[in-house]
């Protein structure tokens, strides 16, 4: 074989085998001749699935508006409350890709791609609360040990008051404070409680220098009594309507904390370093609080605010506190020759004007 035949055969086996994983890598114009399979899972207002099958929810609304710009075609493929099988499928490309309630993580770009984020979800926590309205409720609050014990004090005091003043009137004051036990010592409850309220109606007045003592050490003693009351009657109405030992963040860990399994609320506790109960999905997370199984939920306040609409859960309250701000993209394989195309529909669709008002629509805000 001469030098000239061997250098060319080299040189077409070099170029055969350099054209291997050009031919092997997808293109655009592949996954336009057949259906993607796009993974999803049911995490309402996002993504959720009606009783004749169809697809619905914020996510679900930009993919579909992205593959009509691209022409591309798909079904959705669901995972069952599953993240982590849902992850595994889209590394091994038995998915194209995933439309979800994604969050974006450092972890997940080492072993994906994400698109442009589309929105910014912010993480909170829903406690349990008592309704505040409704007579039954407002009675409910008042009747606590917390109430009740001051207001036994309170009573007790007046009984002794009125009993001393009347011990003390009753032979040189009889026309004010009746000799008779019982309706004399009413007549010093009565007294004790007009001074106690500031009231002073007059029509009953000690006489003695010991009765005109106690009267005196009465009225500074009752400001106090007033004030006490006072303060105790505004906790149990306003700040007693909480029935968890969570108020904020910072009692996270002390508190039983639950989260979802594959929401940014399960990577925050993580990355706090909380010990938290993780339920499949959100439904049996909110039941478990509802319960007292866990006193906080630790989940997205998009999600959170859904499913207490949803299911007019009005026992449970969404602490005003953001705990942090995780943003949602479509998830990739890594490599894909869509990412681009993707970016730049996504980037068209958000920057539309419909796209607020999508937002508002599905979760209520544009902003966490």
């Amino acid at each position: 074989m001469s030098a000239r035949r061997v250098v060319g055969l080299a040189v077409g086996v070099l170029a055969w085998a350099f054209s291997m994983p050009a031919l092997a890598e997808p293109r655009v114009e592949d996954f336009r001749v057949r259906k993607l399979v796009v993974g999803t899972m049911r995490v309402p207002p996002f993504a959720s699935r009606g009783d004749d099958g169809v697809w619905s929810g914020l996510s679900i609304e930009l993919w579909q508006k992205v593959a009509s710009q691209l022409n591309l075609g798909y079904e959705f493929r669901e995972f069952d409350y599953d993240p982590d099988a849902m992850v595994q499928a889209l590394q091994t490309r038995q998915i194209d890709l995933v439309v979800a309630a994604m969050p974006v993580t450092t972890d997940g770009e080492a072993r994906f791609d994400f698109s442009h984020a589309y929105f910014a979800a912010g993480v909170g926590v829903a406690v349990r609360s008592e309704p505040t309205a409704g007579i039954l409720a407002t009675l409910r609050r008042l009747f606590t040990w917390q109430l009740l014990v001051p207001i036994g004090g309170l009573v007790g005091l007046l009984l002794l008051v009125g009993t001393s003043l009347w011990l003390i009137e009753r032979r040189r004051n009889p026309g004010h404070f009746d000799p008779r036990m019982m309706q004399g010592i009413g007549d010093g409850i009565w007294w004790a409680a007009v001074t106690m309220t500031t009231t002073g109606y007059g029509d009953k007045t000690p006489i003695t220098w010991r009765g005109r003592a106690i009267a005196l050490v009465w009225m500074f003693t009752s400001i106090f009594c007033i004030a006490t009351f006072s303060a105790t009657l505004a906790s149990s109405l306003v700040v007693g309507r909480l029935k968890s030992s969570v108020d904020g963040p910072e009692d996270l860990p002390r508190a039983r904390v639950g989260t979802v399994a594959g929401t940014a609320g399960e990577l925050w506790t993580k990355a706090q370093g909380l010990k938290v109960q993780t339920y499949p999905f959100l439904i049996q997370a909110s039941k478990a609080l509802k319960r007292g199984e866990v006193e906080a939920l630790v989940v997205e306040r998009a999600i959170l605010g859904h499913m207490i609409q949803e299911y007019q859960w009005n026992d449970l309250l969404i602490l005003p506190q953001t705990l942090a701000v995780r943003d949602y993209a479509i998830a990739i394989p890594s490599g894909s020759p869509l990412m681009e195309d993707i970016n730049r529909a996504v980037l068209t669709v958000t920057h539309h004007p419909d796209w607020k008002e999508l937002v508002h629509r599905y979760v209520g805000q544009s902003e966490p």
